[in-house]
C-alpha cells in the first residue's frame, strides 16, 4: 500500500500531531467524501506500507519526528511557488520553507524529496521572464538538496474560477506553457535538477521535459528499495500515477491558496477546522454510531525484484 498524506489537505503543515498519534495507535479512519456514513479503516502496519508520500507546502512540523516514522519508507513532495502572500495567506515565509526543504533532504537524502513548482499560471505581470527569474532563484537556493522538479499548469477548478479576480490569471495557453517549460530545462540542469510533467496533455510537451508520473514505480523503488508491479490510479485524464490510499479530507487546509482545488467549499473551512480533534481516529470530526466501518484490504503487489535502499 502506498499512503499519501495528502492530496486533499496539508496534513504535515497543520495536522502532524494527529498523524503521529495515528501511527502510535496503529490505524486511521477515512470518511468517504461521497458517502459520508462509510468509513474506511486503514491499518498502519509498517510491514504493509511500501511507502508514504507526504505532500506539503511546509515540511517543518514533521522534521523533528522523521525518526519516529523511520520504519516506513518516506518520500516528500514539497511545493514552493513564487506567488505573494495575498494569494497564499496561510503559507509561511518561503525562506523558512526552503530551509526546511534542505533539512528534509539532509535527513532523508535528496532523491526522496521532490520539488513541485506548481501550479504555474501567468498574468500580465507574471510572464515567462518573471517565472524564469523566480525559478532560477529557487533552484539556486535548493542546489544539492533537490534533483527532481515537477511542473504543471494551473487547473481551472471551481475554487480557482471563484478567485479569478484575485489571481488575475490569463486564460490557459498550452503554447505559452510549453515555451516556459522548455526554457526552465537548462535552468534546472544548471543546478543539478531534472524537470518532469505529470498529468499534462500531450500539447503541453516540451523538449527536455521528462513525462512521468509524480508517484511512479521508479520513485517508489528509490524510496523503498522494492520493485513491484503496482496498479495505476487513473485519477484524472493524462494521469498515470500509481493507485494510492489518501488519508486526508477536503475543505480543511489552512494555507487557503486562492488557486487550490481541495478547498472547494470555503464556507466549510472554519467549521471543519474547529471539528478537528487530535485524539480522533478521523482527521475531521468523530465517529458516529451509524457509521459503517470497513477495514481496508491490503493490496498484494507482485514483487519483480528486490534492491537495497
Amino acid at each position: 500500500m502506498i499512503l499519501t498524506c495528502s492530496q486533499r489537505t496539508d496534513i504535515c503543515a497543520f495536522y502532524s500531531d494527529w498523524l503521529l498519534r495515528r501511527f502510535r495507535e496503529g490505524f486511521v479512519d477515512v470518511r468517504n467524501p461521497y458517502a459520508p456514513r462509510s468509513v474506511q479503516r486503514i491499518l498502519l502496519d509498517p510491514g504493509q506500507i511500501e511507502a508514504m508520500i507526504i505532500m506539503t507546502k511546509n515540511p517543518a512540523p514533521l522534521l523533528p519526528h522523521l525518526q519516529t516514522l523511520s520504519a516506513i519508507p518516506l518520500g516528500f513532495q514539497i511545493t514552493i511557488t513564487p506567488y505573494p502572500a495575498e494569494l497564499e495567506p496561510g503559507v509561511p515565509d518561503k525562506r523558512k520553507i526552503i530551509a526546511a526543504f534542505r533539512e528534509c533532504a539532509r535527513q532523508l537524502g535528496a532523491r526522496r524529496v521532490i520539488l513541485r513548482y506548481d501550479p504555474i499560471f501567468f498574468t500580465k505581470t507574471w510572464d515567462l521572464a518573471w517565472h524564469q527569474r523566480a525559478f532560477q532563484r529557487l533552484c539556486r537556493q535548493l542546489e544539492g538538496a533537490c534533483h527532481q522538479v515537477i511542473i504543471s499548469e494551473l487547473d481551472w477548478m471551481r475554487n480557482t474560477r471563484r478567485h479569478q479576480k484575485e489571481l488575475k490569471a490569463l486564460p490557459p495557453d498550452a503554447k505559452r506553457f510549453s515555451l516556459l517549460a522548455e526554457s526552465l530545462v537548462p535552468i534546472g540542469r544548471q543546478f543539478g535538477m531534472r524537470l518532469q510533467m505529470c498529468a499534462e496533455s500531450p500539447e503541453h510537451a516540451a523538449p527536455g521535459i521528462v513525462r512521468r508520473s509524480c508517484i511512479d514505480a521508479q520513485w517508489i523503488e528509490q524510496i523503498s528499495g522494492l520493485r513491484l508491479r503496482y496498479p495505476q490510479g487513473k485519477a484524472r485524464p493524462h494521469c498515470d500515477c500509481l493507485a494510492v490510499t489518501d488519508i486526508g479530507e477536503y475543505n480543511c487546509c489552512l494555507h487557503r491558496c486562492r488557486y487550490c482545488y481541495a478547498n472547494f467549499d470555503e464556507t466549510q473551512l472554519k467549521e471543519r477546522v474547529r471539528a478537528h480533534d487530535p485524539a480522533s481516529s478521523l482527521l475531521i470530526g468523530q465517529l458516529q454510531p451509524d457509521d459503517q466501518i470497513r477495514i481496508k484490504k491490503q493490496p498484494v503487489f507482485r514483487q519483480i525484484g528486490l534492491f537495497p535502499s
